[in-house]
């Protein structure tokens, strides 16, 4: 299913992106694949999709804004 309608990017290419770069910290996620760029309608769902993407992934959640 399309999340985001502006760049063309699909429920899919958001899980592979958490697998690929074994992050899903969603600013780096999103910000990787444009997603919110453009009008930015999609950024909800994209998140959600991320969040149950990184539900079923080995690691850890990152969190990159925080120094510790």
């Amino acid at each position: 299913m399309y999340v985001c309608i502006c760049k063309g990017i699909t429920d899919k290419q958001i899980q592979d992106a958490v697998t690929a770069r074994k992050s899903n910290n969603p600013k780096e996620i999103l910000k990787a694949l444009g997603v919110g760029s453009d009008c930015g309608s999609c950024v909800e769902d994209a998140v959600k999709t991320l969040v149950e993407a990184a539900a079923r992934t080995p690691f850890e959640m990152k969190d990159s804004s925080t120094n510790s």
